[in-house]
């Protein structure tokens, strides 16, 4: 017995620590360099939150060029976009959120949905990156 309530207080204690770290990702700014230009960067974001995926997600005003709110309790987290042409072409992207509810006071309500919105933007624009 005392196995098992050991067991579910180390659990807890993991999965709060998890949860800290995918808060840290999701406010975080990540920036992903591309050869793609800022129109085509503009569209494979728009796209990845389209398709049955935008039930979930709504445009927002934010700070970014594109902002998607994520449809949820106390209004969702923002997430935001910035789009940069550089000199020789291509584009810089950064992404990060804006707007967030936390939850005794360090977790982020869907950083989760956050983090993997970024991964599968940066997949999409960086054909190194395996699928």
């Amino acid at each position: 017995m005392e196995y098992l309530c050991l067991l579910t207080v180390v659990g807890l204690i993991a999965l709060l620590i998890w949860q800290f770290v995918e808060s840290q990702r999701a406010v975080a700014t990540t920036t992903i360099r591309t050869s793609y230009e800022p129109a085509e960067v503009a569209q494979v974001v728009r796209d990845a939150f389209g398709g049955p995926r935008s039930v979930l997600w709504t445009t927002a005003a934010g700070p970014g060029m594109i902002n998607m709110r994520r449809r949820g309790i106390h209004g969702g987290i923002v997430m935001s976009i910035d789009i940069e042409s550089q000199p020789g072409g291509g584009s810089t992207i950064d992404m990060w959120a804006s707007e967030t509810v936390r939850y005794l006071g360090v977790l982020v309500n869907f950083a989760g949905v956050v983090n993997r919105r970024k991964k599968a933007i940066e997949r999409q624009l960086d054909p190194a990156m395996p699928l």
